[in-house]
This record gives C-alpha cells, sequence and structure tokens, in this order.
C-alpha cells in the first residue's frame, strides 16, 4: 500500500477504537509494534508527527509508556524533546531549559494540567511556582494526582509529594498504588469507601488482587463501572488487561460476563478479543479462552 501510495505514510484519520485523528507511527507505538515501526519511517514517516489532531500526543511522547527499543529508536531517528517529553523522562535539566523564562506554553496535551506529565519533585515545585493548576482536569476527567498515581511503583513518592504541596489523595489513589495500609485506614474511619466503584474499578485496573478480594469482602460491587470513558465494568478493565486472574476472580464472585459498556456496546469476553489486536498482549487469549469454555456471550 506505501508503496502504491507514499502519501499514506503520514496520513491523519480517526483512531479505529477511540476517538482523535492519529497517524499511522501514532498507532504502530501505541501496539507496540516495532516492525511497524520501522517500516513507517523506513517509508517516510514523520518521526515528530501531526499530533494537533491527537490531543498533542507526539509518537515519542506515547513511546514513553512503552518497550525502551521503541523509544529509542524513535530517538535516533531525531524525535523531539520538548517540555512534555522531558517531563516524562523525568529530565529535570531539561525541564528547567524550557522554563528558564518562567511562563507555561499555551497548550496541554489532553487539555489538562502540565503537573499530570510531572515525574519528579522537582518538576512538580517548578510547575506549581509557574501556576500549573494541581485540580485541574483533562478532557477524560483525570486529574494530576489521579496521573501520578496511575504510574505504578514509580508514582507513589509523587503522589506523596504532591500532598505535602496541600493536594488531598483519595481513596481511588491509593487503590491504585497497591497502599493497602492507607486505604484500610480511609475504611476504618468511613466504611463507604470500601463500596465505592472508583476504588474498586483501581484496584483492578492494576491488578491488586489480594484487595480486590477485601474489596469485596467489605460490601464493593462485582459489577463496579469506571465514572467516565465508556462506563465499562470491572470485569471489562479485567478482561482487557488480560488479566486472567482477576477475570476468574471477578466471574467467581458473581461478575456479569454478558454487561455491556455504554460507547461501543460490548461484552467483557469482546474487549479482550479487541484488545488482542490493539495491545497484541498474548495473555488476552486466555481470557478469551476462558470466556468461551464458560459458553459466554461473544
Amino acid at each position: 500500500m506505501l508503496a502504491a501510495s507514499p502519501a499514506l505514510v503520514n496520513a491523519v484519520g480517526p483512531h479505529p477504537y477511540w476517538g482523535g485523528r492519529p497517524q499511522p507511527l501514532h498507532l504502530a507505538v501505541e501496539a507496540r509494534r516495532r516492525d511497524m515501526v520501522d517500516l513507517l519511517l523506513d517509508s517516510g514517516a514523520d518521526v515528530n508527527g501531526k499530533n494537533d489532531e491527537y490531543d498533542h500526543w507526539s509518537p515519542l511522547m506515547i513511546a514513553l509508556g512503552g518497550p525502551a527499543d521503541i523509544r529509542d529508536e524513535l530517538l535516533r531517528r531525531g524525535a523531539r524533546i520538548g517540555l512534555i517529553e522531558a517531563l516524562m523522562m523525568a529530565d529535570d535539566g531539561r525541564v528547567e531549559t524550557f522554563l528558564k523564562d518562567g511562563v507555561l506554553p499555551r497548550i496541554t496535551p489532553n487539555g489538562g494540567s502540565f503537573l499530570a506529565f510531572a515525574r519528579t519533585p522537582y518538576a512538580i515545585d517548578r510547575l506549581i511556582e509557574l501556576g500549573a493548576s494541581t485540580t485541574q482536569q483533562d478532557r477524560w476527567g483525570a486529574t494530576p494526582i489521579d496521573a501520578m498515581s496511575r504510574l505504578g511503583p514509580r508514582g507513589k513518592a509523587l503522589v506523596a509529594h504532591l500532598t505535602t504541596r496541600g493536594v488531598p489523595a483519595a481513596a481511588k489513589e491509593y487503590a491504585r498504588l497497591g497502599d493497602m495500609a492507607t486505604l484500610a485506614s480511609l475504611v476504618a474511619q468511613d466504611a463507604a469507601v470500601a463500596r465505592q466503584d472508583d476504588v474498586m474499578m483501581a484496584a483492578v485496573d492494576f491488578r491488586h488482587h489480594e484487595m480486590v478480594e477485601w474489596l469485596l469482602a467489605r460490601g464493593a460491587s462485582v459489577n463496579a463501572r469506571a465514572q467516565a470513558q465508556s462506563r465499562h465494568t470491572a470485569l471489562h478493565s479485567a478482561a482487557w488487561n488480560g488479566d486472567l486472574k482477576m477475570v476468574q476472580l471477578l466471574v467467581g464472585a458473581g461478575a456479569d460476563t454478558a454487561a455491556l459498556d455504554e460507547q461501543y456496546r460490548g461484552t467483557p469476553r469482546g474487549w479482550a478479543a479487541t484488545s488482542i489486536q490493539v495491545s497484541h498482549n498474548p495473555a488476552c487469549a486466555d481470557v478469551v479462552r476462558f470466556f468461551e469454555t464458560r459458553g459466554d456471550i461473544p
């Protein structure tokens, strides 16, 4: 196709699965397909991308959340490092260079706060000093502390530092981080915390199996739903992640295997099958087989 129509390499079009209008290179990086990344770059794809219709996410920004070899290849081919990339790379030297004039850029990816991309305490402090919002939600409804709690172990210190700057962390943030002690303390103060859907979703999203069992024992809904985006259930999330252990745990606790999300009208099995194509996670095939052996709805 590229040989016949070379311009396709930098075509802009609707994302095949969710919103925005990316280019092929964005999709190849998202899917962690090094072979496709190389093919596109060899065929003339712009390594920096045309990003204004994709929430201002560059291919390099996407790569920073994936395998190092794709990130390194983009950099080798001349990918540009701007403020957001420097923040995500925890490169405080570059961050300070970009901010030496004391003015934040006008455009933020996802329409949220620059703080959502900070990866060091220094960057957090510098951005707050320059007026970056500590509470602004992006178009997905995520605040900076939400974003930091989604970083896994490396996010724990960032969340802690942000709380020292007066930004409160909610129970869902501690659930994402797997901080059982703090979550248990919050539940001891208010038992209803354990029954909040966003707490249950956070624990499922980040594969905290023992925490999910603990929450279910305290009244959490096994059919908890996400508050934003597609309003999918906990089982949808576990299926998308290829987390067979979590899928089995939830189904064993009575999760509705025929539940539909509100955007795509897909079942958990359908989400697992789609994730095979999008994330190329082989574990999702195991989840699909699990549902098929049960005879669940396609």
